[in-house]
Formats: structure tokens, sequence, C-alpha cells
């Protein structure tokens, strides 16, 4: 059985019952933001209304964002009062769990904390054996860098390197070796409102960019067999919506069909209701990422429009 981390989004108590009667054998554990007025998570600013009374009484486990894509000082001038943070969550809401960038603060954290679970973000940008084999011992789960999650062959040697836990991302977009990623994230961390997508004008250029995100749909999983432990759905601002929320986790966690528009997967996901192959899909776990020298993915973007529009 495929074990899930998903989305703190802003609903009331029901929905994360109804997420917990649906889902709770699956759902390892629900993260969620920082609370806002402390350290930054790493992510814009969310609607908290119902914050508190999910971490009081959802009955879900529940992991924190530490996350910000660089701390706003070294990590052992604030250690103390992250630690001590992290301890009133714990005694307050029983959190044991949390996701964090900077190696450093991982250890300051599994050493003060030894009970936590200690993730690795996807931020952290981990793609080689060497990143995962250097951060084996600070973390206990890492979730693998956008660029790898179509790359079978690089995610078999950090699987090799690494003797933790692998987290993959399904339904991020985000564009292999993205020129806007880090200043994106940074506006995201510290930035008072959600930025605006920074690779807008490259992909209104080059739509068929967004086939080369870092998207998997459910069918596709079968191919990641053996190479993860725990798969983790993206979503804070994409799936606000309840029912989309619900529906979008029931296709991923049941393998049920789901267009690539459909999966909450952000700005740079497929805007259009397009299928895609399998072959093709298949095609881009083995290539070199070389787009510019390359025309499968700009001709299956070419072939599901004409598809769709009915073009013979």
């Amino acid at each position: 059985m495929t074990t899930w981390v998903i989305p703190y989004v802003d609903q009331d108590l029901d929905f994360w019952e109804e997420i917990h009667e649906r889902f709770g054998d699956h759902v390892r554990e629900v993260y969620f933001p920082l609370l806002q007025g402390q350290f930054a998570s790493g992510r814009g600013r969310q609607p908290e209304q119902f914050l508190h009374r999910f971490l009081r009484r959802a009955p879900l486990p529940k992991a924190v964002l530490l996350n910000p894509v660089v701390l706003p000082q070294p990590a052992g001038r604030i250690a103390d009062e992250v630690v001590s943070t992290l301890m009133r969550l714990q005694d307050d809401f029983g959190v044991r769990s949390v996701t964090v960038t900077d190696p450093t603060l991982a250890r300051i954290i599994k050493h003060a904390l030894p009970g936590w679970h200690v993730t690795a973000s996807v931020l952290l940008r981990i793609a080689t054996p060497m990143q995962a084999w250097l951060v084996q011992g600070a973390v206990d789960s890492l979730t693998v860098d956008t660029g790898l999650v179509r790359d079978l062959e690089g995610l078999r040697a950090l699987r090799s390197a690494f003797g933790g836990e692998l987290r993959l991302i399904v339904n991020e977009a985000c564009l292999p070796g993205c020129i806007f990623r880090t200043q994106h994230f940074y506006e995201m961390g510290y930035g008072q409102e959600f930025p605006e997508s920074l690779c807008r004008q490259m992909l209104e250029e080059r739509p068929w960019l967004r086939l080369t995100g870092a998207w998997i749909l459910p069918r596709h999983l079968a191919y990641y067999d053996g190479l993860y432990d725990l798969l983790k759905l993206a979503g804070r601002v994409t799936l606000r919506d309840r029912e989309r929320y619900l529906r979008v986790l029931g296709a991923y966690v049941n393998r049920l069909p789901i267009l690539p528009c459909e999966i909450g997967g952000g700005p740079a996901s497929p805007l259009e209701p397009i299928e895609v192959s399998n072959e093709w899909f298949e095609s881009t776990l083995h290539c070199d990422k070389q787009c510019y020298r390359c025309s499968i993915c700009k001709l299956q973007y070419e072939q599901a429009l004409r598809a769709l529009r009915g073009d013979t």
C-alpha cells in the first residue's frame, strides 16, 4: 500500500475527518506551514482560519514546514528559538515531524529532538548520490529534487546512496533546471503575497515545455515501483477547493484516470485538457533533458492539441 504526505489547506474539521475516513490508512502526515509571525515556512502566506482547530482535533498526523529556500540568519544563531518553537508544537499539538532546507539546522534538530522525524525539503535540491550521502544521518527522509522526477536512472542511483526514505512529489509542475526557481521560492517565502509565475513569458513562448514539468499521473506511478517510500501531493494553493482536493487525492490513491491539467500542479502545468500517451511519458524517463535539441515533447504537445480540437 502506498503511503502519502498531503498538504494542509484551510478547511474546517469535517473536511479532515472525511480525509481520515476515506484515505486515513494511506496518509502518513498532513504538512502545514509554520504559524504566521514565527520563522518563515518557505511558502507564501495562506489562510489559517481553521489551522488551530486542525492542529488540535484533526485525526491525522501532522508535520510542520520550516523550509525557506535560505535561512534569514546562520542556523546556529536561530537554533535555540527554532527548537523551542518545535517543542511547543510537540507539547501543544503532538507534532513530531519537520521539513527543513538547511542541513546544519537538520542536525541541530536531530540532536535536540531525537524523537522527531526530519525531512530534507525539495528546496534543498538533492539530485545526486553525493548530495544524498552528505545528508545521511542529518535527515530521516529526503524529498527528491523535481529535476530528478523524470529520471529513473538518477532515482536508482539516489536510492543506492541514501539509507533513509525517499519522497517523490507527484503533481508539482516545476520545469527541470528552471532558471527562476530560487527567486520564485525566495519571493514565496519572504513576500507578503503569493508571487506571480516568473516563468510565464517563457511558457507563452514555448508552451510545450509544460509537458516537461515534474508531474506524474496516477497511471504512471507503476514506472516508479521500488524507487520511493512515500509519495507527496503538493497543492496548498491549487487544491484549496475541497472537492478538487478530494478528487485529486482519490485519483492518486486509487490510480484513477486524471488529466495533466487537473492535478493541481500550479502555473507551469499543462493548461488545456489534453491527453498524453504512456509511450511519450516513458520516453521522458530515459531522455537526457536537453530540450533545446529534441522535438519529442513539442511534437507530443502539438499532437495532443490537434486531438483536442478534433483535427485530423
